[in-house]
């Protein structure tokens, strides 16, 4: 059996007027040049309250704090295993005020907003990125089921299709 290190991160798709705030990251340490929600690594005590560490990255990265925007909800909580690593990743949605401005690109790379109509398969994303989006865009942001994401090293995938 093969040792695996750990990773946990946070990513939240912010959504206003018929549209999801996305992130083109780049130059990260834990995923290739790709759309993502806002987010990033928890640390310290956020590793037992995932919440936190949304709420840091929204206001450290894009400068949005919770007075900004309205139903924050945790939706998808993913587990990766890479073959070397453990990625737990926690999804959460969130309404962005209408008029809250948000900046076109920030550290982590470019913002872009996208329309809720979109196909999410015309997207470079993380691959449980792209199935917790997906499955939302098409089920999940009509209900208000939290749902869970495993994708073995070998790609094989339990979780929402």
């Amino acid at each position: 059996m093969t040792l695996r290190a750990s990773r946990l991160m946070t990513s939240t798709f912010l959504v206003r007027d018929g549209q999801v705030l996305l992130l083109y990251r780049k130059g990260s340490r834990a995923i290739d040049d790709s759309w993502v929600g806002v987010g990033g690594h928890l640390a310290g005590a956020e590793i037992e309250d995932p919440t936190a560490g949304v709420l840091r990255e929204l206001e450290e990265e894009i400068g949005v704090v919770p007075n900004q925007f309205s139903d924050l909800a945790l939706r998808y909580v993913a587990l990766r295993d890479t073959g070397t690593e453990l990625r737990q990743t926690y999804y959460f949605t969130a309404t962005l005020r209408p008029d809250v401005l948000v900046p076109a690109e920030c550290a982590e790379g470019d913002l872009r907003w996208f329309d809720l109509t979109l196909d999410p398969t015309d997207l470079e994303m993380p691959p449980t990125a792209r199935l917790a989006f997906a499955h939302w865009l098409r089920d999940g942001r009509h209900d208000a089921v939290l749902r869970f994401i495993l994708l073995a090293a070998d790609g094989q995938r339990i979780g929402p299709s």
